[in-house]
């Protein structure tokens, strides 16, 4: 149930006042920033002032006020489509058919993608509900990263929200307005104070009342007097609030604003099953007076800070009628159907049996958006006897251990619930909970088909049925009818993937005018279909499109397993078996148990780089833990490939034992998708062995499965693997027509020949890039480029801190962090362009879209190799580490990239300056100890140079100049950072004062 006073904006307090200077301000913000931030003390008037913003700015306006429930972040996107319906349609559609495999990024994207681009202002009121809860605003920063271009944001919260919000702020996208800004000044208080009947014409008592409070927007409208400065804000306010609103109240309003207080919104019905007998009277009654509340759709919601005080108020003078209260809360908002509110009023005042069954009314809308946290919040503190009273809870149990990705709990829930004859229950009470047990088991095929046959659930246990029995039966199955997947739709996609049916995935891409995905691509398996069709600009074109919160979802293992086939089509073997390597690794640390199917093509990508030992291992793995699975698919993939490792060592019985397994398995239940790899490689076994006539079945089994896929690009691939085949079919073919047009195919694409690499063969050229001092360049093989362009080094710096790589619209952020992302995206390409003429080298991009240097260089920095140097240095002998110490000083001839005014280079800078500071305190202490005197002050002197208060440093010149019998210039030291320090208005320690007379005395 959507609460509709929280997507309108709030009424007005009274005596609420224009500010002009804020509106200038917000003005001007929202110009240049996507976001602006309003972040101070509850009473400083961010909403008031935002609402008397928004009514006047001329834009459209969307407010949702948020509550504790919306940390959820689920619930959260809920909330934002409701609240953007108005201006995009869509939006409410989009959160209603939210499905359980769509990650919240995934959700997040597409609903931003929705908004149409136009003038919009989004207001999120009450955002301090959201600290803390980091998924909902790791949702919430996806959110705002999709937004078009025109719409514009403000936030208000009581405290700093971090996470995404902060990340906005570095980049320059995010404005804050803060507890400063929002305090009144002496006209506004007094504009404030006229409008609520308190003049004041006395300039000197306007001053002790804004010192008393502040400027505090709150205290100043409940006309705080200026002697009661001394007390505490809270407890004034609240004692303003007990004398001067609650006690001029009848005794029973006073009481029935107590009593109600324990509601968020009090209409009609909440207010007389608060309120008792007398509640709809009262309610008139004080919905007629003037109260910190607001009026929406003849529901009354008490301003924060007057619930807080009216709910201690409660607590401390009806203790006693708290529970009931609750109760009754919870009892309406069931009968209101706001259930899932019911569910945590109950369990407040520990009624489970009626939060059970609320619970049950409520996890409909749970499921709809995939919120599994709060299931398992619900679920725990039910406990397990409510649980196991209920079917529905116990399906919704694995529901939730399953979106959660607690596998292994929940096969062990799966398994017992079976065992105990209770499964059938739950099947019965909750249909769509049996393709969860097939989610669960897809690597135990045979226990999941025997459970999904046995329990009866909806059309997506048929989806689920279909997948395992293509990926694990011995013979063919046929598709279920429909076109209307929803949360099943991984799963129906993958099993026509295994069996090839290419041209129906093709049908699930989403129209060329809805490309990038507006709505979410639920699976990359089509994008599979066209790298085997060999359209590979195609598919890149659309893989680079779809937005990185949709790849990086709760399937990222899976996009990384496409684009390894994408970039083994493409020709770049290593990047391939890079990122097939990651979806093992995502998969592992996911427990979805499909490393066997990864390792296949981790295994094949291995062989193209002559990593054939390597290669023998992964997919004996992969073939192992797919034969004890049962998925006979898998099984069948890795033994094409390992026939492939056995043929490139001359294993050939081997070769063509493995492959004829392969092929029959494949053949017979007609998974297509790498028949034609399987039967090429047979082809050439049984030709090496001399069988010609099951050789040429092999490749006409080859050249048919080509067919049956309607491509035959795979085939060809394969044919470069054992290029035998095809001659053999060119010289003794009787029809060598189908034959000839592979010849002609793909022709201009790079042959993937075996230990094909994009990058150059050439020796690694060093690249210096020269970051200290007023000089900085970049070496390239030693020699100077010349480079002075300070935006050039920004770039090449701050790449080389991150040799793995770093996503490019943060990059670009980080060097142009005022501009906007569009003007943004050109300078970024032009400095980048300059890079390349400067060096001679691009900058290279990985299989997930990170950008760094490219393969044929080893790249290095002076402030790097400082550190380096800083970190040998602690593990020599006190010589040697003098020798290490003055080195690396040597190299920080100057600041770190002194002409840049970036945030990250000030603060890298700044760190790079205590520990040269820090190392030449080091050096010079070291050489006092070891005898070295002079060079120990030429340590010093470094120091002090870099840091004219560094008081260690003076004191090291002083003992170096006791050493030297020099009496007065000792002094001459002291003198110098007496004179130092003064300029901070600080004085030497102790601990130099007594060094002083100590020196002098001998």
């Amino acid at each position: 149930m959507i609460l509709r006073h929280k997507v309108r904006p709030p009424g007005l307090p009274r005596g609420a006042i224009t500010r002009s200077r804020l509106d200038d301000q917000l003005e001007q913000l929202l110009e240049q920033h996507e976001v602006v931030a309003l972040v101070a003390a509850a009473g400083s008037g961010k909403t008031a002032q935002t609402s008397l913003f928004a009514a006047s700015c001329g834009r459209p306006v969307a407010w949702l006020t948020l509550d504790a429930r919306d940390r959820g972040s689920r619930r959260l996107l809920t909330y934002l489509a409701e609240t953007l319906s108005g201006v995009a349609p869509q939006a409410r559609a989009i959160g209603a058919r939210l499905d359980s495999e769509d990650s919240v990024e995934e959700i997040a994207a597409t609903l931003a993608e929705a908004i149409p681009d136009q003038q919009l202002l989004l207001v999120l009121d009450d955002g301090e509900h959201l600290a803390g809860a980091d998924e909902a605003l790791e949702a919430l920063g996806v959110f705002l990263d999709y937004l078009p271009s025109s719409v514009r944001t403000i936030v208000m919260s009581r405290q700093d929200l971090g996470g995404p919000l902060t990340r906005m702020t570095l980049h320059g996208r995010l404005a804050r307005i803060g507890d400063d800004d929002l305090a009144l000044r002496e006209n506004e208080a007094r504009a404030l104070l006229a409008a609520h009947g308190h003049e004041i014409d006395d300039p000197a008592q306007l001053a002790e009342l804004m010192a008393a409070t502040g400027g505090w927007i709150a205290a100043v409208a409940f006309d705080l007097a200026p002697g009661m400065a001394h007390a505490d804000a809270e407890e004034s306010l609240a004692h303003y609030l007990s004398r001067e609103v609650l006690a001029r109240l009848p005794e029973e309003e006073q009481e029935f604003l107590m009593r109600t207080s324990i509601a968020a919104a009090v209409g009609a019905r909440m207010a007389t099953a608060l309120g008792g007998e007398r509640g709809y009277q009262l309610w008139h009654a004080v919905t007629a007076r003037h109260l910190p509340a607001s009026k929406v759709d003849r529901t009354l919601v008490y301003h924060p800070r007057f619930r807080e005080f009216l709910r201690a108020e409660l607590d401390a003078r009806l203790p006693g009628e708290v529970p009931g209260l609750t109760e009754a809360y919870a009892r309406m908002l069931d009968e209101l159907g706001a259930h899932e509110e019911a569910v945590d009023a109950y369990l407040e005042v520990g009624l489970t049996d009626l939060a059970a069954a609320a619970a049950e009314q409520a996890i409909g809308a749970v499921y709809g958006r995939a919120d599994w946290a709060v299931l398992e919040r619900w679920l725990e503190r039910l406990g397990l006897e409510q649980i196991a009273r209920r079917p529905a809870l116990q399906g919704a149990s694995i529901r939730a251990l399953y979106g959660s990705r607690k596998i292994p709990e929940c096969l062990d829930l799966i398994r017992r619930l079976h065992v105990e004859g209770r499964l059938s229950e739950v099947a019965k009470e909750d249909p769509g909970s049996v393709a969860f047990v097939g989610y669960t088991m897809q690597w135990y095929p045979r226990e999941a088909l025997e459970l999904i046959r046995h329990y009866e659930g909806d059309y997506r246990a048929e989806t689920v049925r279909f997948e395992l029995e293509a990926a694990s039966g011995r013979d063919p199955v046929s598709p279920p009818p429909g076109v209307e997947w929803t949360d099943s739709e991984r799963m129906f996609t993958w099993g026509l993937l295994v069996q090839g049916r290419l041209h129906q995935m093709l049908q699930l891409l989403p129209a060329a005018l809805e490309w990038p995905p507006r709505s979410t691509l639920r699976t990359p398996h089509p994008l599979m279909a066209l790298v085997w069709r060999g359209e590979l600009d195609r598919v890149r074109r659309l893989f680079d499109e779809v937005p990185e919160a949709v790849r990086r979802g709760s399937h990222r293992d899976l996009w990384y397993f496409y684009e390894s086939w994408l970039l083994w089509g493409e020709g770049d073997l290593e990047r391939a078996l890079w990122a097939a390597e990651a979806a093992v690794d995502i998969s592992r640390k996911t427990r979805f148990g499909w490393e066997p199917c990864f390792e296949v093509a981790v295994g094949y990508m291995q062989l193209g780089l002559q990593r054939h030992d390597d290669a023998r291992v992964t997919l004996a793995d992969a073939l192992s833990r797919s034969a004890a699975s049962g998925n006979r698919c898998y099984v069948e993939w890795a033994q094409a490939f390992q026939g492939l490792a056995f043929l490139s060592i001359d294993r050939t019985e081997d070769a063509a034992r493995v492959l004829r397994s392969a092929v029959t398995g494949m053949s017979r239940a007609r998974r297509l998708l790498m028949l034609p790899f399987a039967a090429a490689y047979l082809a050439e076994a049984e030709a090496r062995l001399g069988n010609m006539t099951a050789a040429d079945e092999a490749a006409q089994a080859a050249l048919g499965s080509s067919a049956d896929l309607g491509t035959t690009f795979v085939l060809q691939r394969a044919l470069q693997d054992v290029p035998g085949v095809l001659a053999r079919q060119l010289d003794t073919a009787a029809d060598t027509t189908p034959w000839r047009r592979l010849l002609g195919h793909d022709r201009g694409t790079e042959p993937r020949g075996a230990g094909t690499r994009r990058r150059s063969d050439s020796a690694v050229v060093p690249v210096d890039v020269q970051t200290f001092g007023s000089n900085g360049d970049i070496l390239i093989d030693g020699a100077p480029c010349g480079v002075r362009r300070t935006k050039l080094l920004e770039l090449a710096a701050y790449v080389t801190l991150h040799p793995e790589g770093v996503d490019r619209q943060r990059l670009q952020d980080r060097i142009f962090p005022e501009t906007d992302p569009r003007r943004g995206g050109n300078y970024f390409r032009q400095v980048v362009h300059k890079l390349r003429r400067a060096t001679g080298f691009s900058l290279a991009r990985t299989a997930d879209g990170l950008v760094r240097w490219p393969d044929e260089v080893r790249v290095d920095s002076t402030d790097l190799r400082f550190q380096r140097l800083l970190g040998e240095a602690g593990r020599l002998p006190d010589d040697e580490r003098l020798d290490k110490l003055e080195d690396l000083l040597a190299l920080a001839i100057g600041p770190y990239l002194v002409d840049s005014d970036l945030e990250w280079a000030e603060q890298r800078r700044h760190e790079l300056e205590i520990r040269v500071v820090e190392a030449a305190v080091d050096a010079a202490g070291l050489g006092l100890r070891i005898g070295r005197p002079e060079r120990a002050r030429a340590a010093a002197t470094l120091a002090i140079a870099r840091d004219p208060y560094c008081e260690e440093a003076y004191r090291v010149r002083m003992q170096v100049e006791a050493q030297l019998n020099s009496p007065h210039a000792v002094l001459g030291e002291f003198q110098r950072l007496v004179a130092a320090l003064g300029e901070i208005g600080v004085e030497p320690a102790p601990t130099t004062r007594r060094l002083l007379a100590e020196l002098r005395a001998t």
